[in-house]
């Protein structure tokens, strides 16, 4: 966790991307799904801001903390994983008082995971069997570390473009760490996953019954 130095323009500029996906991901919500689907949504959206909370002291004071990101589109898809995020970093924005990165933190921490983990999803649908075991190992565990390996690795190469003054910081300390802990976020991860599939299916968002068990059946 740290903050990007950005212009008030640039803070603006990306904030303003940032609502417009935020708007478009509003539309496709199912916002006509029962109660139980909502207060599910609601459960993770809130778990996930509390993972936040918990962070790693490194020597430097700088922070690595949880991601959460790719779990939250494989639990609730591509639309609301995106709102979730955004509420998240607006929380934290607003606990800090400081709403400078709410818009880059969006894209770089909620966006592009979200929609790598879309793809990853769609691609094991397209070029791997129907077997529900490609789903809890390309997707399950294997897609999200990818999807975490690109938000950091995405996330280093904007500190050092912004912060070119100081990009050890990131690049020698943090992103090494991370990515140590992404492997681990993306095991215990994976491993939630595939107990939500095996014993309560329908709560994994992106896990296709139809195309995953039926189809293997006839």
């Amino acid at each position: 966790m740290f903050a990007y130095p950005l212009s008030a323009t640039a803070a603006m500029l990306l904030a303003a991307i940032a609502l417009l996906l935020c708007l478009e991901a509003a539309r496709r919500a199912r916002w006509n799904a029962g109660i139980d689907e909502h207060l599910g949504w609601a459960l993770a959206t809130a778990l996930i801001l509390l993972g936040h909370r918990m962070t790693v002291e490194l020597p430097s004071g700088l922070a690595l903390h949880y991601l959460g990101s790719a779990f939250l589109t494989l639990l609730l898809g591509y639309p609301r994983a995106l709102l979730s995020m955004a509420m998240v970093f607006a929380a934290e924005a607003a606990r800090g008082g400081d709403w400078s990165n709410w818009g880059l933190r969006v894209l770089l921490s909620g966006a592009l995971p979200v929609v790598t983990m879309w793809a990853i999803v769609g691609a094991c649908r397209r070029w791997l069997p129907a077997n529900p075991f490609v789903f809890l190992l390309a997707c399950g565990l294997f897609g999200q570390f990818a999807a975490y390996c690109v938000q950091l690795c995405a996330s280093a190469l904007a500190y050092v473009v912004l912060a070119p003054d100081v990009p050890a910081a990131f690049v020698d300390e943090i992103l090494p760490y991370a990515l140590l802990l992404a492997a681990g976020e993306a095991w215990l991860e994976g491993m939630l996953v595939t107990l939500l599939v095996v014993y309560v299916p329908g709560s994994v968002r992106l896990f296709d019954e139809g195309f995953y068990l039926r189809k293997r059946g006839n």
